[in-house]
């Protein structure tokens, strides 16, 4: 089972669903980027954390 994404992971998601059904394609693209690299950072583990 996967782990359980942060709220910032959440809220990346949430944009990207938003821009996905607005059909802006660019927009998607842009927030699953900004939730790579948060993911990628010790921010997103500090924040699984507590």
């Amino acid at each position: 089972m996967p782990p359980t994404p942060c709220r910032t992971c959440q809220e990346f998601t949430l944009a990207e669903a938003v821009a996905n059904g607005e059909r802006d394609w660019s927009k998607a693209t842009d927030w699953r980027v900004l939730r790579k690299r948060h993911q990628e950072t010790g921010e997103y583990l500090d924040q699984k954390a507590g």
